[in-house]
Order: structure tokens, then sequence, then C-alpha cells
């Protein structure tokens, strides 16, 4: 959720402190509270488990040792050039509650083991089990937000769980709801992350192979945003964002690095939603947001964040670049590419999983021989 992030005219081509998320309970349950105040505090986890107690630090960076200081857990190996990993779910479930930005209404969300290939997949518990899956032909429009439909059923503001899942090489997960919009909570994936690294994973008997960009990918619209795709320079994904918004109180900023599970956990799952003052006023106006506070997100006034404190100088790219991983993973795989972008938000975040996959698909394609 960010400002701006609702363009049109979209085209496709080629060329510190976290504070507010504790961890509470004992087992498997992980509850944060409706307006994110600390149920049980304890310290954030840099690792997560397997179930056997192995680290699940990523399978396919041993080259990024020396550069990340991630170690390598579940084995993987090269197929036909592209690296792939056995396919990882929990271990067990975990719950996170808290309170929509949009509409106010607290959601028990519940994130459970899945079979091998099931995915993500979105229950809403409310509407009978009516099943939301996480993938690009589910997503629809909407401001500032990701969110998917299916038949009557719909899910709002996915990207922040679909980031912390992709991040940490959860492939297949259940996630029960008791609302639509998914909780702000303090406006990162940070409660989310230490839910997951609660439950611990557990590989399953599916492969997860990778959508490898092949050829450069550009996607742009009409007022300037732009995100393009290229072929990795490291065995993962790479995301750059450069934020610039002229007129905003938001400084210009910029963040990039390679999402591996321990650099997601230190330097973006922590990242909050912002918006400067004028516009969430606006939204409040509207009907919209009207349990939100200055403590909840970033509101940026002309001297900076409203009653709170940035975690970084560069908290607002490093959000972006969150929101990045979250919308990419509509593609239902691990993406490998160097991702840059500039002003792009989630329609354009997902325009270029479309263009990724259809590029992928015309290769595929045999040749016409007639």
């Amino acid at each position: 959720m960010n400002p701006a992030d609702c363009p049109s005219g979209v085209s496709v081509g080629s060329p510190p402190d976290v504070g507010a998320a504790g961890r509470g309970g004992v087992g498997h349950e992980v509850v944060f509270c409706p307006r994110r105040t600390i149920c049980s505090p304890s310290l954030v986890s840099t690792t997560s488990s397997f179930c056997d107690g192995r680290s699940s630090s990523p399978a396919w960076v041993p080259v990024l040792n020396a550069a990340t200081g991630a170690a390598t857990a579940a084995a993987g190996r090269e197929v036909a050039g592209v690296w792939q990993r056995p396919q990882q779910t929990l271990c067990k479930p975990v719950v996170v509650t808290g309170v929509g930005y949009w509409s106010g209404q607290e959601n028990r969300v519940e994130l459970r083991p899945a079979a091998a290939g099931s995915g993500v997949v979105f229950v809403r518990e409310d509407l009978g089990g009516l099943r939301v899956p996480a993938v690009l032909a589910n997503h629809v429009e909407a401001v500032s937000r990701t969110n998917l439909s299916v038949g009557t059923a719909t899910v709002e503001m996915v990207e922040h769980v679909l980031s912390a899942l992709a991040a940490l090489q959860i492939d297949c997960c259940e996630i029960g709801l008791t609302a639509a919009e998914l909780p702000g909570l303090d406006g990162s994936a940070q409660a989310y992350v230490e839910a997951i690294d609660a439950a611990g994973a557990q590989t399953v008997a599916g492969v997860s192979t990778p959508l490898r960009v092949a050829t450069p990918l550009v996607v742009e619209d009409a007022s300037g945003g732009r995100i393009e795709a290229r072929p990795p320079t490291t065995a993962g994904l790479h995301v750059t964002y450069d934020l610039h918004y002229p007129g905003k109180p938001i400084p210009p900023q910029q963040y990039g690095g390679v999402m591996t599970p321990k650099v997601y956990r230190t330097d973006v799952a922590a990242a909050r939603t912002f918006l400067p003052e004028e516009d969430a006023r606006r939204l409040q106006e509207q009907g919209l947001g009207l349990t939100v506070t200055y403590r909840d997100l970033l509101i940026f006034g002309p001297n900076g964040p409203i009653e709170n404190q940035l975690r970084w100088p560069d908290e607002c790219a490093r959000h972006k670049v969150l929101d990045v991983v979250g919308d990419l993973a509509l593609a239902g795989r691990p993406i490998h590419a160097d991702i840059s972008a500039y002003r792009s938000g989630h329609q354009l975040n997902a325009a270029l999983v479309a263009a990724m996959l259809a590029a992928e698909g015309s290769q595929q394609e045999p040749a016409d021989e007639s």
C-alpha cells in the first residue's frame, strides 16, 4: 500500500529497530493484537528453521554467501540451466490477527501447511471456505494495494503476507481468513516473518522451478512509472527501487539487494507502508482508514514522519521493494531476475508478472514448421 499506485495507460516493451512486532503464546500460535500492541514480546528471529531443526536459508545462493552472509540449507540442483530446490511448506499452523487499514475490520489470519504443488491459497472461512489462489489470473485492480477475487470471494491487501512467504521460500501455504482485508499491522511484513519463523519450514515432495527471465522486459505507464526485468546476474531475485515523488514530502531515495531470506529478514521485512498526510486526510474524508493513527504506518508531513520515526533513512524505498516481492509472487513460482523499478506501483508490478509469464510461454512454444 503506497501513494500514487493507480497508474493508467500501462504499456509493455523490451529493451534498526523493529519495535511493534512480537511473538506471543506457547506452541504454534503467534497472535498479534489488533492495533499491533505486543501481546507477548520476544526477540526477533533471524533465521527460520525446518521441523528437524535445520536452517531454512536459501537453497540456491551458495555463490552469494560471501556477499550476504546467507547460509545454504535445502539441497538444490541445476536442471537444464535452471536451479531447482524442493518445495517448502510450514511445519504447523500459526496465527496473526489485526485490523485492516481500509475497512477497520479485524481479521484472524491462520497460515497453515499445505500439500506439494498446491501453491498459496487464501480461504475465506467467513464465506464457508471459499478459496482464492494467489495467482495472477485472480488479480483485480485496486487503489494502492493488491487484491484478488474468485467469484464472490475477495481478498484485499495481500502483498505483505505474499512477500513474506515468497522471500522465506514457502511455496505451499493455506491462509485462512475471517474477513476480506488482511491486517495492516504496523505497515510492514515483520509480523508475518516472525509467524513463519515460529512455525518453521519443511520440505515436501514437489520441486520449485523458478521463472527465469531470459530477455529484458519493460513495463511503463503514462505517469512515468517503470519497472524492468532483466536476466539474473545472481542465482535468485535482485530488486532495486528508485523512489521519487515530486512535490511530495517523501525525499527521493533508492534501495536494492538480493532477496535472500536473510537479507529480507534483516533489511526489508520491517519497512513500513507510507503516504503523505494530505493523502491520508483525503482517504479518511472518503470514509476509509478511519481507525488508522500516525503510529500505525508512516504518515509524512512537511518535516518528515508525524509522531513516528524512520527505521532506515531509505525505509520507503525498502517498503517498495517489499511490495515488489509480494506482487511478483503472483507468478506462483520463485522469480530469478534483476528487477529495477522507478515509481512503480501494484498495477505495474502485476503487469510485469503478466509480461514475464507471456515471454516464458512464447519461448516454450514450438516453432511453426509449416
